[in-house]
This record gives C-alpha cells, sequence and structure tokens, in this order.
C-alpha cells in the first residue's frame, strides 16, 4: 500500500482522463484520486456514458468496490443507483452489463483491471468475497457501533453503516453520517491506513475545510483532527491493513472553524490542489 499521504484534493480539480487504467473500460473517462503502481491498485471515479454496453458475459481480474455518485449502472440481474454500494471479487460472473443515462462511480481496484470474456476458471472466483448490492436508503443505519473502535464518534453524534468487513484482511468500508453544528474534542490516529470521500455536507478539519468531493488517503499512524460540521456529512471511509481502530490525544489547542487551508500532497498534486475549492458538484 505505497501511495502517497494525500489530505485532502477536491476531486473537482483532477483531470477526466479517457479509458480506465488496464484494458477493462477504454471507452470510459476516469479521474484518478490515489494509487500504487506497485500492486497496480487504484482508486479512480469511472463516469460511464450514456448508453453504455457490454453485451457478452465477462469477468475481472481485479477486484471491484464500487460506489454510485450519480446515475444507473446495471450488471446481471442488479440495477445500482446513487449511494449504491457493492464488493465484486475478480472473476465475479457479469453476464451482461449497461447503463442507459450513464452513471459515474467511485471504483476502488485491487490489481490492475483486465476484462476476460466468458467465465472465470474454476476457483478463481471465490464467492464468499462478495458484498452484493446494498443501499443506505433500504437498509438504515447500523443499530450500535460494533465493529469499529472509535467512541469519539458516539459523542460527536455521528451514525454509521458498515458496507463491507473483509473475511481474510478485516479491512472495512462503511458509511458516516453526522449531524450539524458538531465537533470533536480530540486528536486521533489509527494503525491502519483510513481512505475518505466526502459525500455531503462540509467538514472542517486541520487541513482545512473540506466540501463534498473532498479526498483523501492517509497512511498508518498520522495525527489528525479533531474535526467540526456546520452543515452534518456524509462520508463514505474504507480502512486498508485491518480494522479500523482509534489512539486519541488531548488537543493542543480549542478546536475551530477557520483552520487555514494546509493540504498534504504530493508534488504532482500541488498546483491542482493548493487552493480551496469553491465550485459545486461531488466529482
Amino acid at each position: 500500500m505505497d501511495r502517497p499521504w494525500i489530505e485532502f484534493i477536491q476531486a473537482q480539480v483532477l483531470p477526466w482522463r479517457k479509458g480506465l487504467y488496464g484494458t477493462a473500460r477504454a471507452d470510459v473517462d476516469t479521474k484518478v484520486l490515489s494509487e500504487d503502481p506497485a500492486l497496480g491498485e487504484a482508486t479512480v471515479i469511472v463516469r460511464y456514458p450514456a448508453g453504455w454496453a457490454r453485451d457478452a458475459e465477462e469477468y475481472l481480474t481485479a477486484d471491484e468496490e464500487i460506489f454510485v455518485l450519480e446515475g444507473a449502472l446495471c450488471i446481471g440481474a442488479d440495477t445500482f443507483t446513487k449511494y449504491d454500494y457493492a464488493y465484486l471479487p475478480k472473476g465475479f460472473p457479469r453476464r451482461a452489463a449497461t447503463s442507459t443515462g450513464g452513471v459515474v462511480a467511485l471504483c476502488f481496484y485491487y490489481g490492475v483491471p483486465e476484462a476476460r470474456q466468458g467465465a472465470a476458471p474454476d476457483g478463481y472466483y471465490d464467492a464468499a468475497r462478495l458484498t452484493p448490492r446494498a443501499n443506505l436508503y433500504e437498509d438504515g443505519w447500523d443499530a450500535d457501533y460494533s465493529g469499529i473502535n472509535a467512541p469519539e464518534m458516539v459523542l460527536s453524534r455521528a451514525r454509521k453503516k458498515i458496507l463491507r468487513t473483509d473475511p481474510h484482511s478485516n479491512d472495512q468500508t462503511w458509511l458516516i453520517g453526522s449531524l450539524p453544528l458538531r465537533h470533536e474534542r480530540k486528536i486521533e490516529s489509527h494503525p491502519v491506513v483510513q481512505e475518505m470521500y466526502l459525500l455531503e455536507g462540509e467538514l472542517a478539519g486541520n487541513t482545512g475545510l473540506m466540501k463534498p468531493g473532498a479526498y483523501f488517503w492517509r497512511p498508518r499512524d498520522k495525527l489528525h483532527g479533531p474535526y467540526g460540521s456546520k452543515t452534518g456529512t456524509l462520508i463514505l471511509m474504507r480502512s486498508r491493513g485491518g480494522a479500523l481502530s482509534t489512539n486519541y490525544y488531548p488537543l493542543e489547542r480549542p478546536f475551530s472553524f477557520d483552520v487555514p487551508h494546509q493540504p498534504v500532497l504530493p508534488s504532482n498534486l500541488q498546483v491542482l490542489g493548493g487552493l480551496p475549492w469553491s465550485g459545486d458538484g461531488v466529482y
């Protein structure tokens, strides 16, 4: 997981590229949020055009984790619309895929996504790792906080929905929703990688004010926070390297909603992400 520390960049400032890395989707547009070339892994916004279709059965050579931001995508018998989620392991049978009106999705790839026609070889696809379509509108928030060690979430009046816990690595993906006019009371760190995409609302933290479309990839054990929101938020988050756990530390100074914009960015993103974002949209 050798990705640079990105905290944070607004996805809106990133350029669209033609095609998805690998050979799976030459006919889509993409924005690469972060990548690990050594492992072939990446976090990508994928924009499928209206009328996109794959009529023949195929499978991908990499796990694909998908969260729809806008539009609709049909994969087999399932139709994915806004804020639908699924984890499709490599070799997952895609008997047909279409998007009549177009779709934009946040996608996480665990390896280079190459497309192969037909069914995967025997033993290639591990159905136990599949997370079928999940939707917050239909399923609601989790009733408790089991599965995530983050007691400060309770103090900040947040709600969560765990979308997936990997049966082998314990990596997790979840949604967090928080009330407006609240802020945290401690600085924190995590012994795992933490990745975030802000879906709704504004979030003030130690690197500035994040708006919808804000993204970070934070290596393990980096101090951050505290955070607060005047508007309330809806956030998609992931952990890599195990389930989320949190270490807390006392504040060095009182919380402020007015921290200056001071993101942590690799050199190739400093020009794009060095200024505060004041536009619209979530990507």
